[in-house]
């Protein structure tokens, strides 16, 4: 199906995976934001090569393709057949094609800005010589080691317990860095009740949804 074909919920998709900045587990887009995604909005974008999927959960993130094809949704008109809250996106979506072009700002850097209470933070840059960036090689390296091959999830516990030299907020602030990298899905245990006492311990709270397993594709 060519890309000007995507639905208005395929579209929806997309947008919410820029906007979000992050892979998404499946039940986000059903229980959260109420997008009625199916396995056949999933498959179609997925041979488009505008998504990646994940299995165990079922997690989506945008390819660079697909972080493309999200941009072009910024001031696009809005599909034929949105109706009222889909022609209201596409304002906003309008107005934050504007602020981007007003600003300078590139579309990825400014939806993985950290937005808290009474600032804006933009996504740091650490250098190589910097424990954060210490912290983060030493977190890949230890996920290779664990992972049977790139892009296997790996419990959080297994990694902690691999670099028990780092401090928990070494640990968490690295891998907050890392969540922002393309090839890096953080995702919460699909099966909450399968959780031992340790592993709910590991977990790292991103956007209130604790999150218990990681992999990295690059």
């Amino acid at each position: 199906m060519p890309e000007k074909e995507l639905t208005l919920v395929d579209r929806c998709i997309l947008v919410t995976l820029m906007v979000k900045a992050a892979p998404l587990p499946q039940t986000y887009f059903t229980n959260v934001a109420g997008i009625g995604l199916k396995a056949d909005h999933r498959r179609r974008l997925q041979s488009l090569g505008l998504i990646e999927v994940t299995e165990k959960p079922i997690t989506l993130a945008l390819t660079d393709k697909g972080w493309d094809r999200a941009t072009g949704e910024l001031g696009a008109e809005p599909p034929k057949g949105a109706g009222t809250a889909g022609g209201t996106l596409y304002v906003a979506l309008d107005f934050l094609r504007r602020l981007i072009d007003h600003s300078g700002t590139r579309a990825d850097d400014l939806f993985r800005m950290q937005i808290n209470r009474d600032e804006v933070v933009a996504p740091p840059v650490a250098s190589s010589a910097s424990p954060a960036a210490d912290a983060v090689t030493l977190i890949r390296q230890a996920y290779h080691d664990l992972a049977a091959k790139p892009g296997d999830y790996v419990m959080l516990a297994d990694l902690r317990d691999a670099l028990s030299d780092l401090s928990r907020p070494e640990f968490d602030a690295a891998l907050l860095t890392l969540n922002r990298e393309r090839g890096v899905h953080l995702v919460p245990e699909s099966n909450q009740k399968v959780l031992k006492p340790q592993e709910r311990a590991a977990a790292v709270t991103i956007g209130n949804q604790d999150k218990h397993l990681v992999a990295i594709s690059s």
